[in-house]
């Protein structure tokens, strides 16, 4: 599998009429797409007005015979023409699915979460849903180590967050030598909570003595999902 990433910076003022816009066009016209749909997000800290939505699809070939098939759909021209011009930027990468077990139980090569699946398992319960996305970036040949380190000493540093991962996923296809890291939690106190309980975890400080080496840069992203339930199927069930 692969999982397709996409972020649209939307200008000023405009994020909503962005998801407006999808409950006008409606979601019949882009089935084939939707079923490969993980989740919309919308930025509450890092870039404003900016959507982040994730895909699992099959194969790069999977990808390309649902997604560029939509661009000839008579039915959604209306809908480009008017969502486009609201948006400053568009940018995708692909994804690989981690090759640590542990930090992909949702997502794997051979079977990953799909949205007849349903909602991951707690997720519902969530009144105050928040999603973090981490990346970190490596130095040049160093994602193998990174690996490494993350079997031996990382997995359990980062135990407390265990009952809360989505997934981890590297680049396949953009920026090299990047990790992407997604966690879920029941709001803000939820996480800060849990990332105290990580750095207390005294196998946190024995994985950082092993990253520092071959980590450039560290940010993190905070989302809401999106307020329309058909766009957010791994947490909410249409």
């Amino acid at each position: 599998m692969i999982l397709e990433h996409r972020a649209y910076t939307m200008q000023l003022g405009y994020l909503e009429r962005f998801y407006e816009l999808q409950v006008e066009r409606g979601f019949d016209a882009i089935a084939p797409v939707l079923e490969r749909l993980v989740g919309y997000f919308s930025t509450v800290d890092g870039p404003l007005e900016q959507v982040v939505h994730l895909y699992a699809f099959d194969s790069l070939e999977d990808w390309r015979d649902r997604l560029h098939g939509l661009y000839n759909v008579p039915k959604l021209l209306p809908y480009f023409e008017k969502v486009r011009p609201i948006m400053l930027a568009q940018e995708n990468h692909v994804l690989l699915p981690a090759p640590v077990p542990e930090l992909a139980p949702h997502f794997s090569l051979d079977r990953y979460w799909q949205r007849t699946d349903g909602p991951l398992p707690g997720s519902e319960s969530m009144r105050d849903l928040l999603v973090e996305e981490q990346i970190v970036s490596l130095s040049p040949g160093m994602l193998g180590r990174y690996w490494d380190a993350m079997a031996k000493t990382g997995v359990k540093a980062l135990s407390p967050l265990e009952t809360n991962r989505m997934g981890s996923f590297f680049m396949m296809v953009g920026p090299l030598h990047q990790v992407y890291h997604y966690w879920f939690f029941d709001g803000f106190d939820d996480r800060t909570r849990r990332h105290n309980a990580v750095r207390m975890n005294p196998d946190w400080i024995a994985f950082q003595e092993e990253m520092r080496p071959l980590v450039v840069k560290q940010e993190s992203k905070l989302m809401r999902p999106a307020p329309v339930d058909e766009m957010v199927p791994i947490f909410r069930s249409p």
